[in-house]
Parts: structure tokens; C-alpha cells; sequence
């Protein structure tokens, strides 16, 4: 009887593992393998057509401070490419405003639900919102952008780069970073409605993002 409690907790964190996505997608031949990156996220998998990439119509990925230092509660220092229009982003440089960093790919259907929460947050110009496209080819992360008419910017990670340095194990995860590069929150797992973002982000952000 005295085991009871401790199994009761095994069952719940596996329960919420399940509405999480694996760090390495599926398909019914089994596990993809990521191919090998070129050390900026862009990867070996072959670019999106310039077709593909103006039907997405993604704002511009931002401009980025290259020589603002590192801040050891922020960021990372890596650049990644931009998915769409736009110049590479070092996440280090993300300085001057609120953002809200989301962790996605196309083969996530926890990351495919939370996407026009996202865009709706961008959409307010409260906060910068900013995706990151991880291990998949950006092909189908566009393809799947299209389809959900989803436009914020959001930059090409698809060989796992910013694993080790954001410490994540599976998809989706936000992370919530202040003005001067702070990270103030990590949000692991799917965000469910726009309450629950726009509480996240008075929050950890101080911003009141509700309509």
C-alpha cells in the first residue's frame, strides 16, 4: 500500500509524456534520422523552392544585434537561418522587445494544434513572436505553414543544434524572453488555448497580450 502514492505519480508523468511530441519524428517504416548540419542550422536537406517560399509569405525573419555578448540567463549563441524571407537570427541577439520563442515541426501534431495560437499572439504586435523548425526539412515546415495560413517568422534548426543548449527532449516547447534577452519561462508541452498563452505572457513577460 505504501508503493501507491509513488505509482500514482509514475502514471501521471507518463500520461503528459504522451501529449508531447519525441525529439526525432516517425514514419511507418520507423524513426527518421536526422541528416548532418552544416553548423547554422541550415542542414543538409534540400532548401524550399522560391515558390513554396512566397506562397508561405512569412513576415521577415528580425535583424539581430551580432556583437551584443551572450547573456548566461538568455539565449544561446547560435544563428539559425531564416525559414523564409529574411537574414539569419542569432538567438543571442533578440534584445529590444518581448518575445515568444516556439519550438515546432511539421510532423508534431501537438506543435500543428498550437500554431494559430501563435499567430493569433503575433498578430497583436504586443510581443515578437518567433518559431524554430526542428528536425525537419523545410519543405514540409513551410508546406505545413501554408495550410495553417500561419505567417510569423521562424528560423530552420532541423539537425537539432539548439538541443544540448536549450536543454528540450521533445516537442512542442516556448520559451518567453524579456526585453533585454532574459529567459524568463520554459513551457514544456502544448499550450491549449489562448487563456493559458496570454496568461504565460503577462506572466513571464509582463505583457497583457488579451484581446
Amino acid at each position: 500500500m505504501r508503493r501507491a502514492p509513488a505509482l500514482l505519480a509514475a502514471a501521471a508523468a507518463a500520461a503528459l509524456l504522451v501529449t508531447a511530441c519525441s525529439s526525432v519524428p516517425e514514419t511507418a517504416g520507423g524513426r527518421v534520422t536526422p541528416t548532418p548540419s552544416d553548423g547554422r542550422g541550415a542542414s543538409s536537406f534540400e532548401p524550399a523552392s522560391p515558390t513554396l517560399i512566397a506562397q508561405a509569405d512569412l513576415v521577415e525573419c528580425p535583424e539581430t544585434d551580432p556583437s551584443v555578448p551572450a547573456r548566461d540567463d538568455g539565449l544561446p549563441d547560435i544563428t539559425l537561418t531564416c525559414l523564409g524571407d529574411g537574414p539569419d537570427v542569432r538567438l543571442a541577439g533578440l534584445r529590444g522587445e518581448p518575445t515568444v520563442i516556439n519550438l515546432w515541426a511539421s510532423w508534431c501534431a501537438p506543435c500543428r494544434d498550437e500554431l494559430p495560437l501563435f499567430a493569433d499572439l503575433a498578430g497583436t504586435g504586443d510581443v515578437r513572436v518567433v518559431g524554430i523548425s526542428v528536425e525537419d526539412d523545410p519543405s514540409s515546415g513551410l508546406s505545413l505553414l501554408v495550410d495553417a495560413d500561419v505567417h510569423y517568422p521562424s528560423v530552420v534548426d532541423a539537425d537539432s543544434a539548439t538541443k544540448p543548449l536549450l536543454r528540450w527532449t521533445g516537442l512542442p516547447m516556448t520559451l518567453f524572453v524579456d526585453a533585454d534577452g532574459r529567459v524568463t519561462h520554459v513551457e514544456r508541452g502544448q499550450i491549449t488555448d489562448a487563456a493559458q498563452l496570454d496568461s504565460l505572457v503577462q506572466q513571464h513577460l509582463g505583457v497583457d497580450a488579451s484581446p
